[in-house]
């Protein structure tokens, strides 16, 4: 079927056209993901090192204030202890901070690769004036659901999260603050957690349609496609006549070589063979030319011109044509009838039974 006017884009892209599309930054990439993954892992690590941080917070508050509570009014604020104490509330957060942009970086790597290319974040003019085409386009509108039905969802878990919590908070003024403190952090961790399932499952389903849109946005027409492998393969009409072009520079070099053979061997119409043979150049005869038809007639026409001789010997000419490559030497097999013929060639000349002219 042929393509439409515009080229109907109908072909999946080629691996050139791939590499292309990620050098200019188009990408598969959810925005959904990766909050969803850090979600997840911090809330292991908050599962894993809370009592460790909480008890390691209490430790430096208790240092501090006991330091800061011997300072008087009117000296001047602490700001080496206040130094201090900041040092070490932070390294309680530091693990906490590193693992959550681990996994966020690792979770955008993992969609698009690793890739730097600085100019991907130089303004362009171009990008900056389709700016209110991109307002009302079709990605913006779905971009505008997404956040929605996004919203909706973190809305209606925390909402059913807290409304539990809440009946079971009506006895938490009767409980003792380190169980108070425990019995928030355990409802933070439940809402996190709850909220964590709808948000992955949107990122799920936001990566398949990016997948989707993505390689719809990268399909070919039939015609990119030829035009593709004609610049990456080169012009078919173009190695063609490279083709034809050697073949014929290797053919009029063959037919020069034709005037410096011993003799030709033919069938005597439809195939020649030239043989040269010098006992300093190799230890059997040489093929120097062979061809058929008309090939063959340009080499007999060759052998004239040069005053080679030409002998009709129909089996031996085929067998050489056959068997034997050119510039190769002739097999074992052959070698007697052919020597018997280039001996009576010299002998003829009045060589010394190793040819010459």
């Amino acid at each position: 079927m042929a393509d439409a006017p515009g080229g109907e884009r109908t072909e999946q892209a080629t691996p050139k056209r791939r590499e292309e599309a990620r050098k200019h930054g188009q990408v598969v990439l959810s925005p959904e993901v990766s909050p969803v993954l850090v979600l997840v892992s911090a809330l292991l690590v908050g599962t894993w090192g809370a009592p460790v941080a909480v008890e390691r917070v209490r430790t430096v508050l208790r240092a501090w204030l006991a330091a800061v509570g011997t300072t008087a009014v009117h000296e001047d604020v602490p700001w080496p202890l206040m130094g201090q104490a900041a040092l070490e509330l932070g390294g309680v957060v530091a693990p906490l901070l590193v693992v959550v942009g681990a996994v966020g970086t690792a979770a955008v790597v993992a969609q698009v690769g690793f890739q730097v290319r600085p100019e991907l974040a130089l303004p362009k003019l171009e990008r900056l004036g389709g700016g209110r085409k991109r307002l009302f386009s079709g990605q913006s509108v779905a971009g505008l659901v997404k956040a929605v039905v996004k919203i909706a969802l973190v809305l209606a878990v925390a909402w059913h999260v807290l409304l539990a919590l809440g009946q079971a908070a009506v006895a938490a003024p009767a409980m003792p603050p380190a169980e108070i403190l425990a019995f928030v952090g355990a409802g933070l961790r439940k809402l996190l957690l709850m909220m964590a399932f709808p948000l992955a499952a949107l990122g799920a389903a936001d990566w398949a349609w990016q997948k989707r849109r993505f390689e719809q946005s990268l399909k070919m027409s039939r015609q990119e496609v030829k035009e593709e492998h004609k610049q990456s393969e080169g012009d078919p009409q173009i190695r063609g006549r490279f083709r034809r072009a050697h073949r014929e520079l290797a053919r009029r070099r063959m037919l020069a070589d034709v005037k410096t053979a011993d003799v030709v061997l033919t069938n005597p119409t439809h195939v020649a063979v030239a043989l040269r043979y010098r006992p300093s150049e190799s230890a059997a005869p040489r093929v120097l030319a062979k061809g058929a038809d008309e090939m063959a007639q340009r080499i007999k026409d060759a052998a004239r011109a040069a005053g080679v001789p030409i002998v009709e010997r129909r089996a031996l000419a085929r067998a050489l044509f056959q068997t034997v490559r050119i510039g190769a030497e002739i097999p074992n097999q052959l070698y007697k009838a052919v020597a018997e013929i280039l001996a009576y060639i010299f002998a003829l000349r009045g060589l010394p039974g190793e040819g010459g002219h």
